[in-house]
């Protein structure tokens, strides 16, 4: 389930993007026991899956780490982490995701107001690309929600492949 990966790693990576103590809030939001799920599909054509995942956020100044793992029913169940390091001379992020059969996928992106919003490259085409973008959401109350939008050509159709929400333990 390749999408469903950078997906999580995006969980607590978005956190690293905004400038002093306001990065330092954001940041915060991220650390801590997270649990959610929503539809995943591993390409535009597979059917969709009801994931259910479990991940632990932590946080330094400037760099963000999550791990844990994700299951879809019987069909698959698979351990995910992400470490990503905010630059904050440009007000970037990047990092690297693992935990896709693609391989690892370098992150790169910018915070606006709660939401980050990144470009994902894939080591080998998702979906007949190695791009993808990656949307991901905290309000400060709790709530996370993370997006994942393949677009196999520049102006073809677009695909989520996945859509998770999560709950803050």
């Amino acid at each position: 389930m390749r999408p469903l990966w950078p997906i999580v790693f995006c969980l607590l990576a978005g956190p690293a993007l905004s400038a002093g103590g306001d990065e330092q809030s954001f940041q915060n939001r991220f650390a801590g026991s997270w649990t959610g799920g929503g539809p995943v599909r591993r390409n535009a054509q597979s059917p969709i899956i009801d994931a259910s995942c479990s991940v632990t956020g932590d946080h330094a100044p400037n760099r963000m780490s999550v791990s844990g793992s994700c299951r879809g029913a019987i069909v698959f169940t698979r351990n995910i982490s992400a470490d990503v390091t905010y630059n904050p001379a440009t007000g970037r992020y990047s990092g690297t995701y693992i935990g896709a059969r693609a391989g690892p996928a370098a992150i790169v992106g910018k915070r606006n107001g709660d939401r980050v919003n990144f470009t994902m490259t894939w080591p080998k085409p998702v979906n007949g690309s190695t791009k993808a973008r990656m949307s991901i959401l905290n309000d400060g109350q709790g709530q996370l929600r993370i997006q994942v939008v393949s677009q196999p050509l520049p102006n073809g159709p677009t695909t989520t492949l996945s859509d998770l929400t999560f709950r803050k333990n």
